[in-house]
């Protein structure tokens, strides 16, 4: 096992009213580059989580085979204390294909992770985790250390699909994950809820489990690819549900016990589907500001067939923001092909980081990792990469980043994804410098810091 990883140049930069590390990097620029050969097949890294030293934890899998977990430092060294030398493989399933999507670190330092678990008789089913701080599972959690969640209990094998993309802790300690299933044919919305001890908590939904027809058609597709808990409980879940042309944003809001909350959106059933581009719009991550604001990011279609990163934002009501972009709505071509993000962060400041991939041209393999970052009411942060965006090269062949997240204390953001720096996909990780360094107070608006 070896692990690559390449320091660039921190320049100092420090702003008028923060300085958040000597050696802070430029907005945008990046630093420490890790990629991690898991399982030397293909891995993927679609979850981070940021413990207090300033520590990361990737989640996802290993050869599309086994859960995987691997924790390095701010350095972008392995740390040898979790798991076995960093890392952490877990064969749920035994043989049969397990997968991490996401991940959140607990106030007690233990994480919890959710995915894909594939079982006899009923295929590809909801898996939430739990994990001891050193990355081993914690089996205090439905006695094994995770808990299996099918939404069809029979059918024939292998034909049958639930997958788990999102999770979020409650106050209480109970777990809400999201995602979708494929128990009545077309996808849709599945969101679960477990007591901490491990067990569906049948005061959610239909014992435990939730399954919401977003779409327009009731043949159609619907899928959560993101979830949010509001201060007084209620749940957000975004992602994409097919409308009356195609792919739109989705965006729901459930009461504590899971049924829609009517108050939200127009139509009296707590679902909000917008059209963006032309075409296919598809919602992977969202934030919740301190506003109530619900900000959404993914990709939309351009009209000329290109994906573009695409955001939204709705207040409180589930109503578009006309204050952000042009009526809610922002679009950004990042490169000369697609551009799709997948994670989404919020500056304490209020500025915003989209990140993902770009289509490095319009015709051939390959794409970089992106990112581009903005103002609080939509704008492209301009101090940020060139002019906003920033697309970095890792490897050959495709860089993608799946996961995001802001170490504030450390002045820095950790991309986290899949890279191939030899012959098959890696995890990988990389440090950029927060936006708006010198100028998160405003003062490029005339305003005193």
């Amino acid at each position: 096992m070896s692990i690559e990883f390449r320091l660039s140049h921190a320049g100092l930069l420090c702003g008028f009213a923060f300085c958040g590390s000597a050696t802070a990097l430029p907005p945008g620029e990046d630093g420490v580059r890790v990629t991690i050969p898991v399982s030397g097949i293909a891995d993927a890294a679609q979850g981070v989580a940021l413990d207090p030293d300033g520590n990361i934890v990737l989640a996802g899998s290993a050869g599309s085979a086994r859960t995987a977990l691997a924790r390095i430092t701010p350095s972008g060294s392995l740390d040898g204390t979790f798991g076995i030398g960093g890392l952490a493989l877990n064969d749920l399933s035994v043989n049969l294909g397990d997968t991490l999507r996401a991940i959140v670190r607990m106030q007690d330092g233990r994480y919890v992770g959710c995915g894909t678990f594939f079982s006899a008789g009923t295929a590809t089913d909801f898996v939430v985790a739990r994990f001891m701080a050193d990355g081993s599972l914690d089996t205090t959690f439905d006695g094994v250390g995770y808990a299996v969640t099918s939404f069809l209990q029979s059918g024939p094998g292998g034909s049958l699909f639930d997958q788990c993309n999102a999770l979020a802790l409650q106050s209480d300690g109970k777990i809400v994950s999201a995602g979708f299933t494929a128990e009545a044919g077309p996808n849709h919305v599945a969101l679960t809820r477990h007591t901490a001890s491990g067990a569906l908590d049948a005061s959610f939904g239909s014992g435990g489990k939730v399954d919401i027809s977003a779409a327009f058609g009731a043949s159609s597709n619907s899928e959560a690819r993101a979830l949010a808990i509001q201060p007084d409980g209620k749940l957000l879940v975004a992602g994409y549900a097919s409308g009356p042309g195609n792919f739109e944003f989705l965006v729901i809001r459930l009461n504590v016990d899971g049924t829609p909350d009517t108050s939200f959106g127009s139509d009296s059933n707590g679902i909000v589907r917008t059209p963006v581009g032309n075409g296919e719009d598809i919602a992977n991550a969202m934030v919740l500001q301190p506003d109530g604001k619900i900000v959404l990011a993914g990709s939309a279609l351009a009209a000329d067939g290109r994906r573009d990163f695409a955001l939204a934002r709705y207040t409180s009501a589930g109503v578009l923001d006309a204050t952000f972009g042009s009526g809610g709505l922002v679009t950004t071509p990042v490169g000369p092909g697609d551009d799709i993000a997948y994670a989404l962060v919020r500056m304490p400041w209020g500025r915003l980081v989209a990140a993902g991939s770009a289509r490095v041209s319009t015709g051939g393999p390959g794409t970089d990792i992106a990112l581009a970052a903005y103002n609080a009411n939509g704008t492209l942060d301009h101090y940020f990469g060139d002019g906003g965006t920033r697309m970095l090269d890792v490897s050959a062949f495709d860089d993608i980043a799946y996961g995001l997240t802001a170490d504030i204390s450390g002045a820095r953001l950790w991309a986290v994804g899949t890279a191939e720096p030899t012959t098959n996909q890696d995890f990988l990780a990389v440090e950029f410098g927060l936006p708006d360094t010198i100028y998160r107070n405003g003062f490029e608006n005339g305003e005193l810091p």
